[in-house]
């Protein structure tokens, strides 16, 4: 079975989100299982140049796109057993910015059409095409447009919040597609827009997202980004799969827990202190984060006697108001504004508890790496942290973490408080730990479902 794993990111080449790790972890977890899988995605302009150095030249051809003839020249690289094709054209990629720029309609129309267009140059003609979010929606199209239908497709929603709109007039002048084809309820049209991710939706042969719960949360309309109907329409080729961590990107430190929590103490400037229940928060500072809800009770946590961490960015609003926290409550709150993938793991490790209260989480790594590093999370049961955290059950001892149901800073406020009265009871915490730490969340089993599922597909 031959897959082509399309994507527009990918660690450690490039990453933005999730997605970047997603590209690497789930490709090497399938060549683990002996399928025969590649990546392919666009070569930017701020690849690391160790990389873009090594990469082979094998071959290059003329796309129309556009109205014009464009060139395409496919390079390739081999990261751990699995060969990465990088499609190359500076004018498009060679940017300071991986996605968000005016021209984003052009480029990943490109993109979809080298990803159908240069099979000869690999000499690698897949059974199967694994698309992944807006920027590869278009694939499906294409390989229609092209008669190759025996190639089936996949395709996987990261973030519904990211669909690829565009106005419509792009049908003639970008897309060089029929309108009265595909400009249709059924097809791309998105009111007088169009969605090169419903393009995806509607035209792959199946369609998965990031979770079982998220799966589910896509088909409501408080959830659905406008698609709800289109989802419950398809729901018989639509399917969660959760995603999973790398074991050798996060390696676990071999000092213990207090060791890690008074280095990280220092580190930030905070009071050392073994007994101080330690909240931290990695995030994109951003309303989906749920960062109102922690700046509406955030003195209240405080009065609970914690110390509290901060590492992320994003909307200034949420920024200064960490910062002033920061001023008011001296060697108790550090407020890490930027992003620091190093300092991240020294805040799991170091961390008693990890606080995520997202609106919606199509998935979310962030608590399963959080788990791996003996950091127990407080997550709200939505997406893939309902799926992926179990809350605590100090009757029967089951449980990983612990979770509330409700977008309210108070019901957050009570859920950490029954964290802290469990974190001082020393043998209940422990139980907690080691359930989090022992929790399955490894690509092997994500990777077993989706081979299902190719297999599925193929017939």
């Amino acid at each position: 079975m031959k897959i082509l794993f399309a994507t527009g990111e990918a660690w450690p080449f490039v990453k933005t989100g999730g997605l970047g790790d997603v590209a690497y972890s789930l490709p090497k977890a399938l060549k683990k299982e002996k399928i025969d899988v590649r990546v392919i995605m666009p070569k930017y302009g701020n690849i690391p140049e160790k990389y873009r150095n090594e990469m082979k030249h094998l071959g290059d051809k003329q796309i129309w796109v556009a109205h014009h003839n464009e060139y395409v020249g496919i390079d390739s690289y081999e990261l751990e057993g699995v060969t990465y094709y990088f499609v190359d054209n500076e004018r498009y990629f060679k940017r300071d910015k991986v996605y968000g720029e005016g021209d984003d309609c052009e480029r990943f129309t490109f993109f979809a059409k080298a990803v159908v267009e240069t099979f000869y140059i690999t000499g690698f003609e897949p059974d199967i095409i694994h698309c992944n979010d807006w920027h590869t929606g278009l694939v499906p199209i294409y390989l229609k447009e092209r008669g190759l239908n025996d190639i089936k497709t996949i395709f996987t929603i990261h973030n519904l919040r990211f669909q690829g709109f565009f106005f419509n007039n792009v049908i003639e002048n970008t897309l060089e597609i029929d309108r009265n084809r595909y400009f249709q309820e059924d097809g791309i049209k998105y009111y007088d827009m169009i969605s090169f991710l419903k393009g995806g939706v509607v035209y792959s042969d199946f369609v998965t997202t990031v979770s079982d719960s998220y799966a589910e949360e896509i088909k409501t309309p408080e959830l659905g980004e406008g698609l709800d109907g289109l989802f419950r329409k398809f729901d018989y080729k639509l399917k969660g799969i959760v995603n999973g961590i790398d074991g050798n990107v996060y390696k676990v430190f071999r000092k213990g827990k207090k060791r890690l929590k008074a280095e990280l103490q220092e580190k930030l400037g905070l009071k050392k202190d073994p007994d101080v229940p330690l909240v931290a928060i990695i995030t994109r500072l951003d309303r989906q984060k749920g960062i109102d809800m922690i700046a509406e009770v955030f003195d209240k946590m405080m009065d609970l006697g914690i110390q509290f961490i901060l590492l992320g960015n994003g909307e200034l609003k949420y920024e200064d108001f960490f910062k002033w926290k920061e001023r008011q409550y001296p060697e108790r709150v550090c407020s890490y504004i930027g992003f620091n993938q190093p300092l991240s793991i020294d805040i799991y490790s170091g961390a008693d508890m990890f606080l995520m209260p997202s609106i919606f989480e199509p998935c979310g790594l962030s608590q399963m790496i959080a788990m791996r590093y003996s950091c127990v999370p407080i997550v709200r049961e939505t997406g893939g942290l309902k799926d992926t955290v179990t809350p605590y059950n100090e009757f029967t001892g089951e449980g990983d973490g612990f979770g509330f149901k409700n977008i309210s800073g108070e019901e957050l406020l009570k859920t950490l408080e029954y964290a802290i009265s469990i974190y001082k009871d020393k043998f209940k915490w422990e139980k907690v730990v080691k359930n989090a730490k022992t929790r399955d969340n490894n690509w092997d089993t994500s990777a077993k479902k989706y081979i299902e599922l190719y297999k599925k597909v193929e017939g």
